[in-house]
């Protein structure tokens, strides 16, 4: 904050520093060839929904302790950033969930720390397209919003791990699966499949069917990715709902904001494996 106020003092004392400042606030080519993660973050533009800090969302969440595994192991760009990870593993701690869903399993990194953070004996579900698949979803999408990753990965970073057991693997299009068959209703649902609108909105609708009164269901992609942004905004509309600042997820809940859960363990300090 102090270096952005000496900026915004040295830009109004000279034109010169004026338009230096301004231009590369508003294109910053100069980041996107030292660090393209950086660069990638800066264009997060879309979206509506107020922007809040995640201690203002859930308070009392801070005190939340955590597990995080395999935390280098992520794919840039493809799994959810570091930051994103704890964000969403302390709501799950937070709200005591013991039956997750994921749409969009990828490598299973997601789905092997939320197994890490479970309540009592709980069960993450997540769901991705088949090993064999045929190349044909349930609606059609667009080339550019395919998204689609190596079918052979699915779920390698669970594998063989102390948490598999507390994994079910569901292979199908989103949009095809009965979702009765998933053992609803679920504490939190993490939404993180393809990303074209038609598929957000149905994940977003089956979501909302089978979700427990109290749950919470996160959106991934969120302001960085035009569809996403857009269906979340529209089903904002009808529930509450915030974006978490120096994020890509938004939170959404019906009824009263979500409590914290009555056996949670509070100390601690995150742990973190690599």
């Amino acid at each position: 904050m102090n270096s952005l106020m000496n900026s915004w003092k040295l830009a109004a004392s000279s034109p010169r520093h004026a338009l230096t400042f301004l231009f590369r606030r508003a294109i910053p080519f100069g980041i996107s060839f030292k660090d393209l993660e950086a660069y990638r973050i800066s264009s997060w533009r879309h979206g509506r929904l107020p922007r809040v800090h995640l201690t203002r969302v859930f308070p009392g969440i801070e005190e939340v302790g955590i597990q995080l595994l395999n935390l280098y192991q992520r794919k840039i760009g493809l799994s959810v950033d570091a930051a994103e990870l704890m964000v969403l593993c302390a709501i799950e701690r937070f709200i005591g969930a013991s039956n997750v869903l994921e749409i969009g399993t990828y490598d299973g990194n997601t789905a092997l720390n939320l197994a890490a953070n479970l309540s009592g004996d709980g069960r993450v579900t997540t769901v991705d397209l088949p090993t064999e698949w045929d190349r044909k979803f349930v609606y059609e999408v667009p080339d550019n919003h395919w998204n689609v990753t190596d079918r052979q990965g699915v779920g390698s970073q669970y594998r063989n791990t102390p948490y598999q057991s507390r994994i079910r693997q569901v292979l199908g299009d989103s949009a095809g699966v009965d979702w009765k068959e998933l053992n609803p209703p679920f504490d939190l649902i993490f939404i993180d499949g393809c990303h074209y609108s038609e598929y957000v909105r149905v994940d977003t609708r089956n979501a909302l069917a089978n979700i427990r009164p109290g749950g919470v269901i996160v959106w991934h992609d969120y302001g960085d990715i035009k569809d996403v942004s857009r269906v979340v905004d529209e089903t904002a509309r009808g529930m509450t709902a915030f974006a978490i600042r120096g994020t890509r997820l938004a939170v959404g809940w019906q009824g009263p904001r979500p409590e914290r859960a009555n056996s949670l363990v509070t100390a601690g300090a995150k742990s973190v494996r690599s």
